[in-house]
């Protein structure tokens, strides 16, 4: 039960022998190999007949055959094994999120207000708060503050939204004069900034005739008509390019804020079926009409997010509300089955409270949207809690179970979204 200290000792060198064979044993030559094995026998030999003065000895021989085994290699430095870290963990990550957990940032606010996509503000204050403000609003909100001025007498030809390093989304100003200016957010973000009302004053002064046509109109409703491309969705195109902007003249100036970053349970679905009521991303390949869409706009697939309202099999129909926000005269409640939807997610966007605005009948006439997913496949209908501002089911159609990647499991950043931690 209690061994020598000499014996442990020659035990342990055994051991370590044979791990330094197996981490190495491509490198070793054969004799080199083959000299190890020996060595590591004739130490065995010594402890199991408790020769110690044999052990020592042979302890001896089989670290000077080690040492020496490899006489061409060098043990790396700092740097290269800082590189071998960097890339093991680089094959971690990229493990986890193709099995376990994938980050996914929200783009846009169909799931606003339960979740947030990026958003814009104008500037209220004549300048620019401290450094330290902003860097602490850049971490607690994702807040970036940008400036748009005309370099030069010119038009703002296009808004184009893009993808830097396949993750961080970015917004490109082009001017007719060849300025081109770019910033963290995206179009829509720049005209919640502001520059839907630097359009307004724009038109109000250089044409009041369609100005007298457009003021009765919402701000949201006159940025569809100014912006609105549907050739190339992501390329913003002004229908009022043609007015120009005097040099000097400063368009907007206000900040972008992070749309919230949030994990995507990858796990779950392998063991269960989708459940309505969840909050869940998809793949949009094989979606024929957001295929269309990214193929005009040069777009590659992306992912959506949206909470699930119905699965496999079930009638679901939007009906109009008894009691109409008056905001949104054309809301509609969710049926399905021929009962009221009564999940909590569901309530709460037809509850017109809380920045909820329920759901959109779509301007359809009739009193009921009938959409039948097939028993056939397994599909699911999708919708966005923003339902006003969102591409969804009503648009393009059932997902299928293949495009489906997982619950939206937890709300990681930024913290000062108000949607830090697990989504329900």
């Amino acid at each position: 039960m209690f061994k020598p200290k000499w014996k442990k000792q020659a035990l342990l060198l055994h051991k370590g022998a044979l791990k330094f064979l197996n981490y190495k044993r491509d490198l070793l030559e054969t004799d080199r190999i083959e000299e190890i094995e020996s060595r590591r026998a004739d130490l065995k030999s010594a402890i199991s007949a408790s020769d110690q003065a044999a052990a020592q000895e042979a302890s001896k021989l089989l670290e000077k055959t080690c040492q020496h085994a490899l006489p061409k290699y060098r043990t790396p430095n700092a740097f290269q094994e800082n590189i071998e870290v960097f890339f093991v963990a680089i094959v971690v990550a990229l493990g986890v999120r193709a099995y376990l957990l994938q980050p996914f940032r929200i783009p846009t606010n169909s799931m606003y207000p339960a979740l947030n996509g990026i958003t814009g503000g104008a500037l209220v204050e004549k300048d620019w708060p401290a450094l330290p403000l902003r860097l602490a609003q850049q971490a607690t909100h994702g807040r970036n503050y940008f400036s748009l001025t005309a370099k030069g007498d010119s038009r703002i030809t296009a808004i184009q939204d893009y993808q830097f390093m396949h993750f961080f989304p970015r917004v490109r100003v082009i001017f007719s004069n060849g300025q081109v200016e770019t910033f963290s957010g995206s179009a829509t973000s720049l005209e919640q900034a502001g520059l839907t009302k630097f359009y307004d004053s724009l038109i109000k002064k250089q044409n009041p005739t369609i100005w007298d046509k457009l003021k009765h109109i919402s701000i949201d409703d006159r940025a569809d008509v100014y912006f609105k491309s549907e050739t190339s969705p992501r390329s913003r195109v002004p229908f009022y390019s043609q007015y120009n902007i005097a040099g000097g003249t400063k368009v907007l100036e206000g900040y972008t804020e992070s749309g919230d970053l949030i994990l995507v349970d990858k796990v779950s679905y392998h063991f269960r079926s989708p459940k309505q009521n969840e909050v869940f991303v998809f793949d949009t390949r094989g979606i024929k009409h957001i295929e269309e869409q990214n193929r005009r706009s040069k777009t590659p697939p992306s992912h959506y997010i949206k909470r699930l309202i119905a699965t496999p099999g079930q009638h679901i129909s939007i009906q109009p509300t008894q009691h109409q926000n008056p905001d949104y005269p054309d809301g509609g409640i969710i049926v399905r089955d021929g009962q009221n939807a009564t999940d909590p997610g569901i309530l709460k966007v037809q509850s017109l409270k809380d920045g909820f605005n329920g759901y959109k009948f779509m301007g359809i006439t009739d009193k009921e949207l009938a959409y039948r997913p097939s028993t056939g496949l397994s599909e699911y209908w999708a919708m966005g809690d923003n339902s006003y501002k969102s591409s969804d089911s009503r648009v393009w159609g059932s997902v299928k179970e293949y495009n489906v990647a997982g619950p939206a499991f937890l709300s990681l950043w930024p913290f000062g979204s108000g949607h830090w931690g697990k989504i329900k």
